[in-house]
């Protein structure tokens, strides 16, 4: 499993849909797909790898994290909006 020690910054599209199919840890998880196809689990430091409301309410944004790989999961403490549009 490939882990990340420095941060990094990763965009995609966020959504939720079922993870870890045919496991005793499947459910539905929120996952960022990138422009490449590649998805990554996410999980907000600090919230709960489960079931968390902030990292739900990403789903159906496009946004650029900051944080950690490991694996499939991708840990973020940051999180910008993609489709932000400069302020007339």
């Amino acid at each position: 499993m490939r882990t990340s020690r420095q941060l990094e910054k990763i965009a995609g599209s966020v959504e939720v849909r079922g993870v870890l199919k045919g496991t005793a840890s499947a459910h539905e998880g929120v996952v960022l797909t990138t422009a490449d196809g590649k998805r990554y689990r996410l999980q907000r430091v600090g919230g709960n790898p489960f079931r968390d409301a902030a990292t739900e309410a990403l789903s159906g944004r496009s946004v650029t994290l900051e944080g950690y790989r490991v694996g499939d999961v991708f840990r973020f403490v940051r999180v910008s909006e993609e489709d932000e549009s400069p302020a007339p």
